[in-house]
């Protein structure tokens, strides 16, 4: 039996369980490929992009897919911590690889790149639409760290969007055409990730709903961005010769931080817990059993005194 009545979910997760197991799948061999591979002609010969390419491989290989793969696992059995972790993964995985479908050099795995982020991008909006919010909140609002993480995502999306849009106005002024990278980076970031965390923050700082439910995907989104570019840009200026970037400080600093707000949060989400400290206010169905053999006892219990009563009397 799945997990959608074990889970606050509206919708059961067995369809988009087999289509993750297909994204899993193709994440491993396009990882394996990319580490054999890539050097090899795989991916441009570019000092700019083959290190962030390999050492993306590195990250999908030993903990994007990890990851993934237990998520699924763990929200099958009904953890909701496994559940807002799959979230993660996906929303990672569809990010980080679209930059594999928007690079200019034409290869073998062109497709499968679309295939992983188209994928993951509707099982996670599936998953996001499918969960009520509102009973996500309820389990979690009285234990995770409401502050900590609004603020980390407000201060990092605000942080690194202002440095986004000075380094466009300093292409624009000094009339210096960027790079491949900074043209793909840009907008994604700008469009899609510093948004959606700005307004995860504000959402969480002031207790909505949907807060509760997008914060701890976002942080692990800029956690692991921040991993993943720190070791890109090892990657580059070991083996390439490549200058090493003044913002790295700033990866390594966004990257710790997101994971440990990330899993300061998650170690907070404790659903039978939160679920039991409230009663039947937020009871689920996987409480119910628990709940008919307290009410039987009670009315075992009310039965004997009732009988003891009217022999006594």
């Amino acid at each position: 039996m799945f997990s959608a009545d074990r889970l606050p979910m509206r919708w059961s997760i067995a369809p988009v369980l087999v289509t993750s197991t297909l994204t899993a799948l193709l994440l491993a061999v396009t990882a394996v490929a990319g580490l054999l591979f890539g050097a090899r002609g795989l991916y441009a010969p570019d000092p700019a992009t083959l290190p962030t390419f390999i050492g993306q491989d590195a990250v999908t290989l030993t903990v994007i897919l990890p990851l993934l793969l237990w998520s699924m696992r763990a929200a099958q059995r009904g953890s909701l911590r496994g559940l807002l972790l799959w979230i993660a993964s996906l929303f990672y995985v569809a990010y980080s690889y679209a930059y594999y479908a928007l690079n200019p050099k034409f290869s073998v795995l062109y497709s499968t790149y679309i295939a992983i982020v188209s994928m993951s991008l509707y099982v996670c909006l599936y998953l996001l639409v499918s969960t009520d919010a509102d009973a996500v909140a309820s389990m979690v609002a009285a234990h995770v760290p409401v502050r900590l993480a609004s603020s980390f995502l407000i201060a990092l999306s605000l942080g690194l969007g202002l440095a986004w849009v000075a380094s466009i106005l300093s292409h624009l002024v000094s009339g210096i055409r960027p790079n491949r990278v900074n043209q793909v980076v840009w907008p994604m970031d700008l469009i899609v990730l510093f948004p959606a965390m700005f307004w995860g923050g504000v959402w969480l700082w002031r207790h909505q709903p949907l807060g509760f439910l997008v914060a701890p995907e976002l942080p692990i989104k800029g956690g692991l961005l921040g991993v993943t570019l720190a070791l890109n840009t090892w990657l580059a200026s070991t083996f390439w010769a490549v200058p090493v970037e003044p913002a790295v400080p700033i990866y390594v600093i966004g990257g710790v931080g997101g994971l440990l707000v990330a899993l300061r949060y998650l170690h907070s989400v404790d659903p039978p817990a939160a679920v039991s400290s409230r009663g039947a206010e937020i009871r689920e169905p996987w409480h119910e059993p628990v709940a008919q053999h307290i009410d039987t006892a009670l009315a075992r219990s009310c039965t004997w005194m009732q009988c003891e009563t009217e022999v006594g009397g």
